[in-house]
C-alpha cells in the first residue's frame, strides 16, 4: 500500500472513524484490565469463602473461559462482516461488549444470592469474550480498508494507542482507588466503579459508528457481486498459510504485553509481596510507553521497510528475554522492574505497532475480516487468555519469574522465523 495522502478523503470523517474505533480498543482493555486488577477482590466476592485458598485461580479460570469464547465470537460476527457488510457488525459489536460490563457492575454478589452471582458473572464474562472476538478485528478491518491509499500502519497504530491507552489509564484508575479508599469501599462500591463507567464509554462509540460510511473496498465486492458463501469455510481452503502466519504474528504482542503489563506485576503482589500501588504503576508507565511508541514506528514505516521494523524489533525482544532467563537481568527490585518494562514496551511496540496493518495484508476483502477475527483471537487464548494460570502456577511452584521469560524468548525466536513467512506474503519484500 502507498504512502501518498488519501484521496478525496473526508478529514473529519477520517479522524471520526479513528475515534470510532480507537474508543472499542479502550473499552475492550479497560474492562479487561479492570478484571485482572480486581481479581483478588472479585474472588473474595463472588466465591465462598471455604474456596478462599483458591479463589484467585478460579478468577483467572474465568478470564480463560472468555477467551476460549472469543474465537467463536470472531468467527460468526467475522462472517456477518465479511458477507454483510462491515458497518452494521462494528456497530453490533460494541453494544454487545458494554452490556455484560454493565450488568457486571450491578449485580448482586455471592453473599446476597450465592453461587447464581458466580454464574451470572462467569457468563458475562462469556457473552463479552464473544463479542470483543469480532471487535477488535471488525476495528482494524475498517481502518485498514478506509486508509488504504494512505499510511495506513499509523492509523491501524491508533488501535494500539487505544489499548495501551486503556492500560495505562486502567491500572492507575485501580491503583488510586486501592490507594485512597478503604477496603470496605472497595469491597462495597468500589470495585463496580469501572464497570460502569466502561460500559458508559461505549456508548460514546455507539453514537459516532452510526455516522460512517461502509469502507470503499467492501462496496466494491458488493458491487462485484464477489462475496464468499462462507468465508470461514473459504478461509481455511485457501488461506490456511496465512492464518498460521497471522497467529505467530500476534501471539508475541499479545504474550509479552499480558505478561509484562498485566499479569506479572500483578502477581508480584501475591508472590513477592510488591504493594499493588507500585506494581499498577508499572503497568501504567510501560503500557503509556508502548502507546507512544507503537505511533513512532508506524509513522517511521513511511521510511523503513516494516518488516525490517518487526525483525529488529523481535532481536532485541529475544536478547533482553534471555537475559531475563540467565538471570543476567534482575527484576527483584521495583526500580529494575519498572526499568526493564519500560525498555521491553519501547522495544514491543516495534511490532505492536505495526502487526494490526499487517494482518490485514495477509487477506483480501472478502475474507479479511474472518482472518484477522481467526489469527487475533487464537493468539490471544494462548497469549494472554491461558497467561494467567500457567504464570501464577509457574511463579507458586518455582517462586522465580526466569522460566517465564524463557517462553518469552522461545515465542520471539519463533515470531522472528515467522517473519520471512509474513515479508513472503505481503508486499514488503524489499
Amino acid at each position: 500500500m502507498s504512502s501518498s495522502s488519501i484521496p478525496n478523503a473526508d478529514k473529519s470523517g477520517s479522524l471520526k472513524l479513528i475515534i470510532a474505533t480507537t474508543i472499542g480498543s479502550i473499552f475492550e482493555i479497560f474492562d479487561f484490565i479492570a478484571f485482572v486488577f480486581l481479581s483478588p477482590i472479585l474472588a473474595e466476592l463472588f466465591f465462598p469463602k471455604e474456596l478462599a485458598s483458591k479463589a484467585i485461580w478460579f478468577t483467572y479460570l474465568t478470564i480463560a473461559i472468555s477467551y476460549l469464547l472469543r474465537p467463536i465470537g470472531g468467527i460468526i460476527l467475522g462472517h456477518l462482516g465479511d458477507k454483510y457488510g462491515r458497518k452494521s457488525v462494528f456497530s453490533l459489536s460494541i453494544l454487545l461488549m458494554s452490556v455484560p460490563s454493565l450488568l457486571i457492575g450491578i449485580m448482586p454478589t455471592y453473599a446476597s444470592i450465592g453461587y447464581a452471582a458466580t454464574g451470572v458473572l462467569i457468563l458475562m464474562r462469556i457473552l463479552q469474550g464473544f463479542s470483543v472476538g469480532g471487535e477488535v478485528p471488525g476495528s482494524i478491518t475498517y481502518i485498514a480498508e478506509k486508509f488504504k491509499h494512505s499510511n495506513y500502519f499509523f492509523a491501524c497504530a491508533w488501535l494500539t494507542f487505544g489499548a495501551n491507552f486503556a492500560v495505562s489509564v486502567g491500572s492507575q484508575s485501580i491503583r488510586l482507588l486501592a490507594e485512597y479508599t478503604s477496603h470496605d469501599f472497595m469491597l462495597s462500591i468500589g470495585w463496580r466503579i469501572p464497570f460502569i463507567f466502561g460500559s458508559l464509554l461505549t456508548v460514546i462509540g455507539f453514537y459516532i459508528r452510526k455516522s460512517i460510511s461502509e469502507s470503499e473496498a467492501y462496496q466494491q465486492i458488493q458491487q462485484q457481486k464477489r462475496h464468499s458463501k462462507v468465508p470461514f469455510f473459504e478461509l481455511l481452503k485457501n488461506y490456511r498459510y496465512p492464518v498460521v502466519s497471522g497467529i505467530l504474528l500476534a501471539i508475541i504482542v499479545s504474550l509479552t504485553t499480558s505478561i509484562f503489563h498485566v499479569f506479572l506485576p500483578n502477581l508480584f503482589v501475591t508472590y513477592f509481596h510488591f504493594e499493588l500501588s507500585q506494581t499498577a504503576g508499572i503497568s501504567s508507565a510501560g503500557a503509556m510507553t508502548m502507546a507512544l511508541a507503537s505511533l513512532l514506528f508506524a509513522y517511521l514505516t513511511r521510511f523503513f521497510n516494516p518488516i525490517k521494523i518487526l525483525q529488529a524489533s523481535l532481536i532485541i525482544l529475544a536478547i533482553i528475554f534471555a537475559g531475563i532467563s540467565s538471570g543476567l537481568i534482575n527484576l527483584n527490585t521495583i526500580d529494575r522492574l519498572y526499568l526493564w518494562v519500560i525498555i521491553i514496551s519501547f522495544c514491543l511496540a516495534g511490532i505492536n505497532g505495526l502487526f494490526f496493518a499487517l494482518l490485514a495484508d495477509l487477506f483480501p476483502t472478502q475474507v479479511r475480516y474472518s482472518g484477522i477475527a481467526v489469527c487475533y483471537n487464537i493468539a490471544y487464548i494462548f497469549g494472554a487468555g491461558i497467561t494467567p494460570l500457567w504464570t501464577s502456577s509457574i511463579l507458586e511452584l518455582t517462586h522465580s519469574y526466569h522460566y517465564i521469560s524463557l517462553i518469552c524468548l522461545i515465542i520471539a525466536v519463533i515470531s522472528l522465523i515467522n517473519s520471512h513467512n509474513i515479508k513472503k506474503l505481503t508486499n514488503y519484500s524489499k
